[in-house]
């Protein structure tokens, strides 16, 4: 015999297999399914992104998801009334009564006596699905496969390879997407400008950080942990005010306010290799110093690389290794970087 009316409650901070496997077990257990996300105004991930995620990741017409946003007391040695501030909010947005509340936590117990009703708890002991949501916070890629497919773009370490012209870019992005299992973004204006047949020209310019701006999205679609990505707006900056004296609005904005995990500044110290589309061999000094004034002017964190290609391989791998250990990063949860990344 199922439950008519069953409850799950959580953070979902963020969403995780775990916390689906709840949600499909309780479904099974009940003919209807609310489930409550809570946030409070203090988290780094928005409660507003969690409840997006948590509507796509359930499309069954049973569940029902609702978001409260109230700022209650999230343990109960915060508030001697704990369980009474949350027995409102939880009444609050209920449209029938509940027989049953569902969780794989210890306060299962006091919550449901709370509400005056009944709990099952599924998979306390996390045997099924062994992670937390505050494990994945400290280090997501120690936790990939336990994310969503959805939301696994939020929590990628994306790294920039970044510097002047002939400097061993694309080299060093093909080759650390292969070392570490990944797919990598590809420098989009050398593509576009070799699908023209032609030098870049002023009207080429919104379209390549349009086009890169895509090129980065369908990448983190398919990455594994990591995204390398070949060049960024900074350097489309760069290019448009030597060639042009001038930079649309729209890149500018995106070269200094978009943010990454770290970029990698390759040197000059390598050979310059003739190219149709490079013609700045005679400034590679020049040019470099420019690189490091705008990766300073956007605030950028990053490490110059130099030495033979072997070398920055080895230096590359390295840092790269220390930023998986990174916790998540919360720049990558606000509006305005989502906004900024949309085409």
């Amino acid at each position: 015999m199922k439950y008519r009316h069953g409850l799950v409650l959580g953070k979902f901070y963020p969403p995780h297999l775990g916390h689906l496997h709840l949600i499909k077990e309780s479904k099974k257990r009940c003919e209807h399914l609310t489930v409550i996300i809570s946030s409070i105004s203090k988290e780094l991930i928005p409660g507003s992104l969690r409840f997006e995620w948590l509507k796509k990741l359930n499309k069954d017409e049973q569940v029902e998801i609702i978001w409260i946003q109230d700022e209650n007391p999230q343990y109960p040695e915060e508030h001697p009334d704990f369980w009474q501030i949350w027995n409102r909010s939880i009444q609050r947005v209920l449209n029938s009564p509940i027989d049953v509340v569902f969780t794989s936590e210890n306060y299962g117990e006091p919550l449901a006596e709370t509400l005056n009703t009944q709990h099952e708890c599924i998979d306390l002991l996390r045997h099924q699905f062994p992670i937390s949501a505050t494990q994945i916070r400290k280090a997501p890629l120690a936790y990939w496969d336990f994310l969503p497919d959805l939301i696994k773009p939020f929590f990628l370490k994306r790294i920039v390879i970044t510097g002047p012209e002939s400097v061993g870019k694309s080299t060093l992005v093909k080759n650390l997407a292969d070392y570490f299992h990944t797919s990598y973004v590809s420098e989009f204006a050398r593509e576009y400008l070799d699908k023209q047949g032609r030098y870049v020209i002023a009207s080429d310019i919104i379209e390549i950080g349009r086009g890169h701006l895509l090129s980065e999205k369908e990448g983190s679609i398919r990455a594994d942990k990591f995204l390398f990505i070949d060049t960024d707006h900074l350097t489309t900056k760069i290019y448009s005010e030597h060639y042009f004296s001038y930079c649309p609005e729209w890149i500018k904005t995106r070269a200094q306010i978009l943010k990454y995990d770290h970029s990698l500044m390759l040197d000059i110290d390598v050979p310059w290799i003739e190219d149709p589309q490079r013609d700045l061999g005679a400034f590679r000094e020049e040019m470099k110093e420019t690189f490091i004034k705008e990766m300073n002017w956007a605030n950028r964190s990053f490490t110059m690389i130099s030495g033979s290609f072997e070398e920055r391989l080895d230096k590359a791998k390295r840092i790269i290794q220390e930023i998986a250990e990174l916790p998540m990063n919360p720049v990558y949860f606000s509006q305005e970087q989502i906004h900024l990344r949309n085409v």
